[in-house]
């Protein structure tokens, strides 16, 4: 078989552009310092990164979700402390003026008033402009009172304004937390069994303004109650804060693992690599001083 001039300059050609494209490719991974830059450079590692990375994000949702679920505990035990802070102030006042004369009741119950509009603005608290005691309706204040109505009784009686939703949180796969979000368990649970606080405070407020020693011993009794009522549901939301820390501290331990598991498909080896360049670059030139040496007789032939 004749190999024509033609043809071997057609070969080096070829030669010369493998050789180019393997020079670019290990500049690349050097410049990026990954070993796979695109999936035809492995796809198997391709379809383990692409998992892994899948699996940060997911990583990273349950986090975040878990942060938010952790920030409303903490803002909700905060204020739910400070209720109760406030209620045992109440209690102490009834218990105080069980044996006291009408004058001192009418001070206590101005006392009570303003205790009564700290515990109504708590039960509003908020985050980020959302409601935490309102079921899903996150925008409207979930406790109301009409001061403008003609008689103490209606002027502190209180509406909720909410529903029964819950906020609702993923942590892990297959693990959803769900937090509480209707105030009524808490402070207005009178159809539930439980104790309706400001109903409380109202009537205590009206036993002190009546003289009426009576109203005065039983509901200052049905504080204590709604305080126990508040406190057992903090005693919940511990345990679930607990539930979160726990979980937390999985991912923090996890995604580390994971991480390491993508870098050993993903990650190049840089030493090796610019090793492998200079060798390259070493056989490119030595096949281009080949190529100069073939095609230039050839060409010489040309021209006579």
């Amino acid at each position: 078989m004749r190999i024509t001039q033609h043809t071997m300059s057609e070969s080096l050609m070829r030669y010369l552009r493998a050789q180019n494209e393997a020079l670019y490719d290990r500049q690349r991974i050097i410049a990026s310092q990954k070993r796979i830059n695109k999936p035809s450079d492995d796809p198997i590692a391709t379809g383990k990164i692409l998992d892994y990375r899948q699996t940060l994000a997911s990583i990273d949702q349950y986090q975040t979700n878990i942060q938010t679920g952790m920030t409303r505990l903490d803002v909700t035990e905060a204020t739910l402390k400070m209720i109760d802070d406030l209620l045992q102030v109440v209690q102490a006042i009834g218990q105080s003026e069980a044996g006291e004369k009408a004058e001192s009741r009418l001070l206590a119950a101005e006392e009570v008033k303003r205790l009564y509009n700290q515990v109504l603005d708590l039960t509003n608290t908020t985050i980020n402009d959302n409601y935490i005691f309102a079921g899903y309706q996150t925008k409207t204040a979930p406790f109301t009172r009409d001061d403008t109505l003609p008689t103490t009784y209606d002027q502190y009686t209180v509406t909720y304004n909410g529903d029964d939703g819950d906020a609702q949180f993923i942590i892990a796969n297959n693990t959803e937390i769900s937090l509480d979000a209707d105030g009524r368990p808490l402070f207005h649970d009178a159809a539930g069994g439980g104790v309706n606080l400001f109903d409380a405070l109202r009537d205590l407020i009206v036993g002190l303004e009546n003289n009426d020693s009576e109203a005065i011993s039983t509901n200052s009794g049905l504080v204590n109650e709604a305080r126990s009522q508040i406190n057992n549901i903090r005693a919940a939301n511990a345990s679930v804060y607990y539930q979160l820390q726990v979980t937390e501290r999985h991912w923090q331990d996890y995604k580390p693992k994971i991480q390491d598991l993508m870098a050993k498909e993903e990650e190049a080896d840089i030493t090796k690599a610019v090793v492998e360049l200079q060798n390259l670059e070493l056989a490119y030139q030595t096949t281009l001083a080949t190529a100069a040496r073939i095609i230039q007789p050839g060409l010489m032939q040309f021209l006579r």
